[in-house]
């Protein structure tokens, strides 16, 4: 059976952005393409890699995935992860702004389930 969802994007939490930017685009190589003082992102392939200011509102896991769906099956993915233990952190799947739903697995780590954008 093939998966009907690709990574789309992980991003990394960190108090200083600016330095993690820098190590992730000089290890690869890749110029930010995004660059704000709360989020900056540089394309690996087919892949975005994100960093985002980790602050008492972005706390968490430092390190999260971001599952793309078909836009007709997230909700039938964030209910199975309910089901299943996870904790559903911010509702944003009707948010034009998210398009996503960030969870926790039953193990403390954070993931994203999102539309296709």
């Amino acid at each position: 059976m093939t998966a009907s969802f690709s990574i789309r994007t992980i991003y990394f939490k960190s108090s200083d952005i600016s330095g993690l930017c820098r190590f992730w685009s000089s290890l690869l190589k890749v110029q930010p393409h995004k660059d704000s003082s709360d989020w900056k992102e540089i394309n690996c392939g087919n892949m975005r890699l994100g960093f985002l200011n980790l602050d008492e509102k972005n706390s968490g896991s430092n390190c999260v995935p971001v599952f793309e769906l078909q836009d007709i099956e997230l909700n039938a993915y964030v209910e199975r992860a309910l089901a299943m233990g996870a904790k559903l952190l911010i509702d944003g799947r009707n948010d034009p702004k998210m398009l996503s739903a960030l969870m926790q697995d039953p193990f403390g780590n954070e993931f994203e389930l999102s539309k296709f954008h």
